[in-house]
């Protein structure tokens, strides 16, 4: 069978000088009472980022040193010095000595960026993780000065009150950052029950309003999912966290970050926790698929009849299953489906179930007599599922996906890897 190579870019904000060789699996301050013991057990669970928002001189010293013998990424933030966290930032006056902090990090090529801001929601914070990011792009033009938009769960920009949309790109806009970053952690909210698990989350309204801005304005999709019971829900358990994973995903997510790995992959102490040996699984599979999702653009996202049924939150955001030229019928329960292409139009789906308590056999209609291939979550290997069907049947764990490309079965057949060209 012909073996085809097709390269890909890198990606980025066309107005930023960043860009983003390779699938970014990252955690949100990575802080413990061993920072070493922290970062060696991230770096074993397979993350290829921390995150050191909030981080006091001293820990932000420590990340760097640390970061760069470990060969770990860092987005580095003294907050001592520079960035906000929502409504909070030191009494600095107008701060514009970045020069001095990218003159101290230059030589440390684990720095691959900088935290700006933490969910600015005001127009003043706004403004200023603009001057902030323009400062630092200036003085450092190759690493990443990062920004995070805030939640519509919040109090003052909702789906309910209606302001969160135009919160969403006023940010977006106003600050024009390199990538688009939210964090939605749903499980726990008042609202949340085992039975209807995340059949009436918002989180579906903030995952679709940021696909559509990233497609306009031609950015990466990052996502922070939830992986600490936060909310103090009854239980907590890994499903959850896989499916918040795969969902975004499916919506075209270059980025997964984790909030947060204390309490979730390793301990205040810096030693293992509850769900080290699983994110470490997971991580093993996004490493294996993420060449192939870097050279992928989400096209369309469609959802069971039971997720949001009837809301208003979601008209504009869902896609009508009618319009694609791969999948025929409705979806099953709990089943949501992401069509996502490359830039030579080669079509593939990947298939989620949305239910994060059972195992589900999906079974999916094809409009015509396709050739499926799966891409391995082991190797990241594309390989022939079947030569010819008019149906995926497929059993999926809870809260698990797959990733399939979808081909004309009159068509010849050839597997795809994707080299990045820069």
């Amino acid at each position: 069978m012909k073996h085809t190579i097709l390269t890909r870019s890198p990606l980025g904000n066309p107005h930023r000088s960043w860009r983003q060789d390779n699938y970014v699996l990252s955690t949100f301050s990575a802080r413990g009472d061993n920072m070493r013991d922290v970062l060696e057990n991230c770096k074993d669970a397979g993350f290829t980022m921390v995150e050191m928002g909030w981080a006091t001189h001293e820990q932000a010293e420590e990340a760097l040193r640390l970061c760069e013998e470990l060969d770990l990424d860092l987005l580095f933030q003294d907050f001592s010095v520079f960035g906000g966290m929502q409504a909070h930032k030191l009494d600095r006056g107008p701060w514009n000595d970045a020069k001095a902090v990218a003159d101290h990090v230059r030589n440390y090529k684990s720095c691959v960026g900088y935290y700006i801001w933490d969910e600015p929601y005001k127009d003043d914070q706004l403004t200023e993780s603009r001057r902030l990011v323009d400062l630092f792009q200036k003085e450092d033009p190759v690493r990443c000065p990062f920004t995070v938009a805030i939640p519509s769960y919040n109090d003052l920009f909702t789906w309910k009150n209606g302001e969160f949309a135009t919160y969403l790109y006023k940010y977006v806009t106003i600050i024009d950052p390199p990538m688009l970053s939210l964090d939605y952690y749903p499980i726990g909210l008042p609202g949340y029950t085992d039975e209807k698990q995340l059949d009436d989350s918002l989180m579906w309204c903030d995952l679709g309003l940021m696909r559509q801005l990233c497609k306009r304005y031609d950015m990466p999709l990052w996502f922070y999912y939830q992986a600490v019971n936060l909310h103090k829900y009854a239980h907590f358990e890994f499903p959850m966290v896989r499916m918040m994973m795969y969902a975004a995903a499916l919506y075209g997510a270059k980025a997964l970050q984790q909030f947060t790995t204390v309490g979730a992959v390793v301990k205040q102490s810096g030693q293992k926790d509850i769900f080290f040996e699983e994110t470490k699984e997971i991580h093993g599979e996004f490493r294996k698929l993420g060449n192939t999702l870097m050279a992928l653009d989400s096209k369309y996202v469609f959802h069971s009849a039971d997720l949001l049924p009837g809301s208003p939150y979601m008209t504009g955001l869902e896609d009508d299953i009618t319009d694609s030229a791969v999948i025929a019928g409705p979806l099953q329960d709990r089943v949501s489906v992401g069509e996502l292409t490359d830039a030579y139009g080669n079509r593939y789906l990947m298939i989620l179930n949305r239910d994060f308590t059972v195992e589900k056999k999906v079974e999916i209609a094809l409009k015509q007599e396709s050739r499926l291939y799966e891409v391995s979550r082991v190797t990241g290997r594309q390989s022939v599922l079947c030569e010819g069907t008019d149906k995926i049947e497929v059993t999926l764990a809870a809260g698990d996906a797959v990733l399939y490309r979808v081909q004309d079965a009159a068509e010849e057949a050839f597997t795809i890897e994707y080299r990045l060209e820069k």
